[in-house]
């Protein structure tokens, strides 16, 4: 997020980073990166050592699926993962005010222009690999009544400064998303559980890190057993040439979209500020509502 959050101070976040990961830390920096959760850095005699973050909970994270995902992450021990850090009771999360932090090594990089050639080497191997004990397992977070509460929700207050304008956009798509969400329902009959591998879940651009020679996946709390096609979906839209069930990736094309669209419109009716996080997820909502989907053109 690129706003601090409204319920958790610098102070709070040293306190746990302090108490459960680093006892020498005197500093935290909130810093303006990434999307959902917010993240610090964490300094030790002025020299950054750690990366803190904190997870709301939420659908699609819970405090359960946290631990699960950190944990698995840092059980594969694959070259590629950038792991979290177990706290000194052996957990990878713990309770920060109403949000869930968990901590990194930090790592001097950067981020790369565009996705990197070998991603497609990465993902194999890590669909590959051993589903660690307790990894979190997929299951849709899409109601197929999404365009009826949708619906419902428009005849809520949307009168915060940029409700008017995200409601605006929900009605003119409204009768688009009702036949996405039918869609997605078919689509998700096709799922076999057998299958299922391990997944980073979100293996674009910006989870990718080069640093110390080589490229890192980063960011694991979207960990779980899943359909490959959760992850080549992201290696399909960005043209590569990789073996995929097209109706899997259309699949979790819609899953990401409706998801994003109902966390964006709930937001967008209720109470905010017009800040930049809120200008964000109007974007957003206007990304997903209006963008074509893997198969179209």
């Amino acid at each position: 997020m690129l706003e601090p959050p409204p319920d958790v101070s610098d102070d709070d976040v040293l306190e746990v980073v302090r108490r459960c990961w680093e006892p020498r830390a005197d500093a935290v920096q909130h810093l303006a990166v990434g999307w959902g959760a917010h993240h610090w850095r964490v300094d030790v005699q002025g020299q950054p050592t750690h990366f803190a973050t904190l997870d709301p909970d939420l659908p699609r994270h819970t405090a359960e699926s946290l631990e699960g995902a950190y944990a698995a992450a840092a059980a594969l021990g694959l070259d590629f993962v950038w792991p979290s850090l177990p706290s000194t009771s052996g957990r990878f999360t713990v309770p920060c005010g109403p949000r869930t932090a968990s901590v990194t090594r930090w790592l001097e990089g950067t981020r790369p222009a565009e996705s990197v050639a070998e991603l497609p080497d990465m993902l194999a191997v890590l669909h590959a690999a051993t589903p660690p004990p307790g990894a979190p397992v997929w299951s849709s977070e899409i109601d197929p009544r999404l365009g009826d509460h949708l619906r419902d929700l428009l005849v809520e207050d949307w009168s915060a400064p940029l409700g008017p304008a995200a409601r605006e956009l929900v009605v003119t798509h409204l009768t688009q998303v009702g036949a996405w969400s039918r869609e997605h329902t078919r689509l998700l009959a096709r799922v076999d559980p057998a299958a299922y591998v391990v997944t980073h879940g979100e293996p674009h651009v910006r989870n990718q890190w080069v640093a110390a020679g080589r490229t890192w996946l980063i960011d694991w709390e979207s960990l779980k057993l899943a359909p490959r096609e959760r992850d080549l979906a992201t290696l399909v839209h960005e043209g590569r040439d990789v073996d995929h069930d097209p109706e899997l990736v259309r699949l979790f094309d819609l899953e990401w979209r409706l998801s994003e669209i109902w966390s964006f419109a709930q937001w967008l009716q209720g109470p905010h500020t017009g800040d930049t996080d809120d200008h964000t997820a109007l974007g957003g909502l206007t990304e997903e509502l209006t963008r074509p989907h893997f198969g179209e053109r």
